[in-house]
């Protein structure tokens, strides 16, 4: 039981990191994509003979790093729910390192809940 809490711990803090850097890094970088794409949607008319704005590569660039979040969030959905998986047993036993990966998994599930699945747009 010990060797399943160290793990669990062990993936729940890889979790928690894992989320704060998509909340502190990830996240910005995506708000600032955002005002990429309106300034090119700005610049590139769609009724002008141009070409669509998926045609041009900064656009796509800033699309991209627009939904980064989104993909990155869904992932670490999935991913916290391992280490909770594996520190439930442990913590029933009151076992230190089980509670507090089940509180860092716990924690990750809900960060990545809030960028993953578009909870609060």
């Amino acid at each position: 039981m010990q060797k399943l809490s160290l793990i669990g711990f062990s993936l729940g803090l890889g979790a928690l990191l894992f989320a704060l850097y998509l909340m502190l890094v990830i996240v910005p970088s995506a708000e600032m994509a955002e005002k990429d794409m309106e300034r090119i949607s700005a610049e590139n008319p769609i009724g002008s003979g141009a070409a669509s704005l998926y045609e041009i590569p900064e656009y796509q660039v800033a699309f991209d790093a627009y939904e980064k979040p989104v993909d990155l969030g869904t992932m670490l959905l999935i991913f916290s729910i391992v280490p909770f998986l594996m520190c439930v047993y442990p913590a029933i036993k009151k076992n230190l390192l089980g509670i507090l990966g089940l509180i860092m998994s716990v924690a990750s599930f809900f960060i990545a809940a809030a960028y993953g699945t578009h909870m609060f747009s």
